[in-house]
């Protein structure tokens, strides 16, 4: 009995501390485009801000879903697709199935229901807006009901797309707008990266060295946009 109960100590010690050295003590899941999906499923590699925000928030566990080409909007032709992994825009590459294979990963047991879900997409609804003419608010709603009745104990942020060349500014705003606007009607928390104090701009994302082809991060530009969205994150969560 004394043994057992030493055994016990000992491992709710480890677990307590454990959980004093997380900075942010929980499950993380991201979704979204290219940009997330630079850094890896396993949140690992330099490219992508993720790999830089798991660094300062040491979750429990942190994993990648996003999908490089990915959009909110739909298509007529989107149909539930777990498997496909096209690297590019198609019918099937938006975050609605990127939910789904978390749904799936998280029933077979090969993934932790999320504490936080963080979802940073609309670069590419933006980007080919001839080919994704619907509402970018209807698949932000219907994405995020989805999340919802999946995850309903799950904390959702959504942060809006980091600026980039191809399209203007005013058009990066509106899309934030929509954004933020559908997320807070939902109850999810909103990062801006189209203004305030966000060191990355559109037009210094090639001449600062942050993107080659102002769209997707270098490892400098990664960085500062994994710490921007690790602190404003770290302040939705402590509040």
């Amino acid at each position: 009995m004394i043994m057992k109960r030493i055994a016990l100590l000992i491992l709710w010690s480890i677990c307590l501390c454990g959980l004093l050295h997380a900075q942010l003590p929980m499950h993380v899941v991201l979704l979204g485009d290219s940009n997330t999906w630079l850094g890896g499923d396993g949140c690992n590699k330099p490219k992508g801000w993720n790999k830089w925000f798991s660094d300062l928030a040491q979750p429990l566990s942190c994993k990648s879903y996003a999908r490089s080409g990915a959009t909110w909007t739909h298509t007529a032709r989107t149909e539930y697709n777990t498997e496909e992994n096209t690297g590019v825009l198609s019918d099937n590459n938006v975050i609605y199935n990127q939910i789904n294979r978390l749904k799936d990963a998280c029933e077979k047991g090969e993934q932790t229901k999320p504490d936080l879900v963080i979802i940073m997409a609309g670069t590419n609804d933006l980007w080919f807006a001839d080919k994704r003419p619907d509402s970018l608010a209807t698949w932000i709603r219907y994405d995020g009901q989805l999340l919802k009745e999946l995850f309903p104990e799950s904390r959702v942020v959504l942060v809006t797309p980091p600026p980039f060349t191809k399209v203007g500014m005013d058009l990066q705003h509106r899309a934030a707008d929509e954004i933020e606007t559908c997320g807070t009607a939902m109850g999810f928390s909103i990062v801006r990266l189209d203004k305030g104090d966000c060191e990355l701009r559109a037009s210094d994302m090639v001449r600062k060295g942050y993107s080659k082809d102002g769209v997707h991060t270098t490892t400098k530009g990664a960085s500062v946009l994994g710490k921007y969205i690790y602190e404003h994150i770290k302040a939705i969560v402590q509040q």
